[in-house]
């Protein structure tokens, strides 16, 4: 008789926590905000910060300031700890050859795709030659711009590496690959947007 009772006090319980994960799951499912509201928090978040535009360089603690507005939100399920190591940390060398050598300036217009030149930035800087290029580079007024020129041209405008055989080695840097990083605010959007579909 006993063990009946606890046989069916288990299951009662079972029951119970089962109908409670549900309920917690429905809740969070219902409670999460649209992802217009999302992009909304987002845009408006760094747009409010003084000298911020849509085209400036993002590092992850910028990012990390900006994730717990999500929770207030109501999006419980965000992945915390994944999206924050999608942008470039504080220290790396172009974030230090942005915000130190030249203060954050919205970039030419003519630049519709201002991530292609952080990513190529960011390229140059793995290696020795690249990051002398960066080095002479940040120095003319038309910085952002020359970063897309092809790498013979980099190399045949460098007064360091002009006379030097080292255009194969910048092209092996393949500047134009993607490193899977994130630099602006549009690419913060649109990997939270990935974040948003993929997870619960």
């Amino acid at each position: 008789m006993t063990r009946r009772y606890l046989v069916q006090f288990a299951c009662v319980i079972a029951l119970f926590s089962a109908l409670r994960e549900t309920h917690a799951q429905n809740l969070a499912i219902r409670e999460k905000p649209s992802f217009e509201q999302i992009e909304q928090v987002a845009r408006r978040h760094f747009l409010a910060i003084r000298g911020f535009h849509e085209d400036q360089l993002l590092v992850e603690s910028e990012v990390r300031d900006f994730l717990p507005q999500l929770r207030q939100l109501g999006w419980w399920s965000f992945p915390w700890r994944r999206v924050p190591r999608y942008s470039l940390s504080d220290d790396q060398f172009i974030v230090n050859l942005v915000y130190v050598r030249r203060p954050p300036v919205e970039l030419p217009r003519c630049i519709a795709t201002p991530e292609k030149v952080y990513n190529r930035m960011e390229r140059l800087s793995y290696s020795p030659i690249g990051r002398i290029l960066l080095l002479e580079l940040v120095q003319r007024d038309d910085f952002y711009s020359a970063i897309l020129e092809d790498p013979e041209t980099l190399c045949a405008e460098s007064d360091i590496l002009s006379e030097l055989d080292v255009v194969a080695s910048v092209r092996e840097l393949k500047l134009d690959e993607p490193t899977g990083h994130v630099y602006t605010l549009q690419q913060l959007v649109d990997s939270l947007r990935r974040e948003y579909t993929t997870v619960n």
